[in-house]
């Protein structure tokens, strides 16, 4: 068997790393084959942390070979994977102008639309591929996806029931069918379909993250917070930005209306409003620290959702727990302590399973300030007790930290420091 047979067979045996190395093997005698650069980059584009090199890869098989839309097709696939949507779209078209009638090229165009939130795109280019070859399984999961974003649920229900029909052992059809039911609120079919999804494909990233959802979901405090995620992503970004800027602003009128008459009533508006905003970012963390309480559904978490959820579930938790008792016992340098704990949790909900290092760094950092902030609290305050007033040092740093913590609230919706680099 040839070195380029064993790689194609090992690369549809799933062994990507070894079928990489007869690629490379290969094009080390004959570097001008651009069909082993296509190769290699859909070898590359399938692992994690070579999105990156799987785009110079397939760059090199376009110079050698320009007038391949196949090429261009597997180019808009991995810019969709980088989030680099107007990049990916531009590829995608010169694909579909090389064949209009090549079903992967528009597929590949309704990924790259996606890829920008712009779903009823997607849902256009997604039919005209099921238009040219009516069993393209890349075609259908893309229609049923593009339907769910859009909150179609009927023709969604129909387009997962064809996918499964026509493929009950596809591995994506099933964490399509399984994503459904956790928008329709069935946790317990949601379960069903992400762990058959692992099945046939123990590697699955989404169909792991899907299941983790279905666990967080067993709590209704979570399924709330999935119905607001189902109904934001209906919008591309800035859509997005403009529904929370639109909220704050109609929330911030109300406020300033209803302290003119009643300043009890706007305090109980700005409580909710707070707990809103901490509901949106904390909701993912505690639905972790509750999946830790689950001896078997714990299992699934990666460490860094465990830690997300430690720092984040248990931190409000034990902060909350911690202020309550300093206040029952008349002691408030633990009260300052505890509210201080329930503060780090904001910046900590984006530090710990964050997919963009720059997110990492950031809101770690910020997380470690008011770290170092609440025991620098206790400890003073807890020298100084009991004192008539709070030290000047307390007052400032405190402050520093709650404008720290807010302000995550809005660095948060910054895609690229919520985002891996490398998709």
């Amino acid at each position: 068997m040839s070195e380029l047979a064993h790689g194609l067979l090992l690369q549809d045996q799933g062994r990507l790393e070894e079928a990489e190395a007869c690629y490379y093997g290969v094009l080390a005698r004959e570097p001008d084959n651009d069909f082993v650069y296509g190769r290699l980059a859909l070898c590359q584009m399938s692992q994690a942390g070579k999105k990156r090199q799987a785009l110079d890869t397939i760059s090199e098989a376009i110079r050698l070979r320009s007038d391949e839309p196949f090429y261009h097709s597997i180019k808009a696939l991995i810019l969709s994977d980088l989030h680099r949507g107007k990049e990916a779209l531009e590829a995608a078209s010169q694909a579909v102008a090389l064949n209009p009638e090549d079903t992967f090229a528009l597929s590949a165009k309704s990924s790259a639309y996606c890829s920008m939130d712009r779903w009823a795109d997607a849902e256009e280019w997604s039919r005209k591929a099921l238009a040219v070859d009516g069993d393209n399984a890349m075609a259908e999961n893309l229609l049923a996806h593009t339907l769910r974003m859009q909150g179609k649920t009927g023709m969604n229900a129909e387009a997962v029931a064809r996918l499964l029909a026509a493929d009950p052992e596809d591995s994506l059809a099933h964490v399509n069918a399984g994503w459904s039911a956790l928008q329709a609120k069935d946790q317990r079919r949601a379960e069903m379909h992400f762990r058959e999804a692992l099945r046939l494909d123990s590697e699955s990233a989404m169909a792991r993250e899907g299941l983790i959802e279905s666990f967080r979901a067993r709590s209704l405090f979570y399924r709330l917070y999935l119905s607001y995620c189902f109904f934001m992503q209906r919008f591309t970004g800035g859509k997005q930005w403009m529904i929370i800027l639109g909220i704050y602003v109609c929330y911030q009128v109300a406020r300033n209306v209803l302290k003119t008459f009643s300043p009890a009533i706007a305090g109980v508006l700005v409580l909710l409003w707070l707990g809103l905003v901490l509901w949106v970012w904390l909701a993912p963390g505690i639905g972790n620290f509750l999946i830790l309480l689950d001896r078997s559904a714990r299992l699934a978490l990666k460490k860094s959702e465990r830690l997300q959820g430690i720092a984040v579930g248990g931190g409000l938790f034990g902060g909350l727990l911690l202020g309550l008792t300093g206040y029952l016992v008349d002691y408030y340098p633990l009260m300052l302590g505890g509210l201080g704990i329930v503060i780090s949790t904001v910046p900590a909900s984006l530090a710990f399973d964050n997919d963009s290092a720059k997110g990492r760094v950031l809101f770690g950092t910020i997380t470690g300030f008011v770290y170092l902030i609440v025991i620098v609290t206790v400890v003073l305050e807890g020298w100084r007790h009991p004192a008539s007033s709070l030290h000047w040092l307390t007052t400032i740093t405190g402050a520093g930290a709650l404008l720290a913590a807010i302000a995550c609230t809005w660095l948060g919706n910054i895609r690229s420091l919520r985002r891996s680099s490398d998709g």
